[in-house]
């Protein structure tokens, strides 16, 4: 009995652990697909080097995107639709 108790624990731990770094594979995977075709190579390697998350990097480059070509750019569609 103890020892069903001590692997339910093991395997809801697990669980608790992988959840957030699957979570944000996810959204990172779901991020670039969506701006693959608009990206740069040099966007691409700020990309791999990102440490915030996947949603972060993509308001960033909706945010330059609408510094470089104004509010409401439809240049910028691609970078606001990635957000979503």
């Amino acid at each position: 009995m103890l020892r069903r108790i001590l692997a339910v624990a093991a395997v809801i731990l697990l669980v608790v652990m992988v959840f957030p770094l699957a979570r944000d594979a996810y959204q990172r995977n779901r991020v670039i697909s969506k701006l693959d075709p608009v990206l740069t190579q040099q966007d691409r390697q700020a990309f791999q080097a990102w440490r915030g998350d996947a949603l972060s990097f993509a308001k960033s480059l909706y945010a330059r995107c609408q510094l470089a070509n104004g509010q409401d750019a439809k240049a910028c569609e691609p970078y606001r639709l990635a957000q979503d």
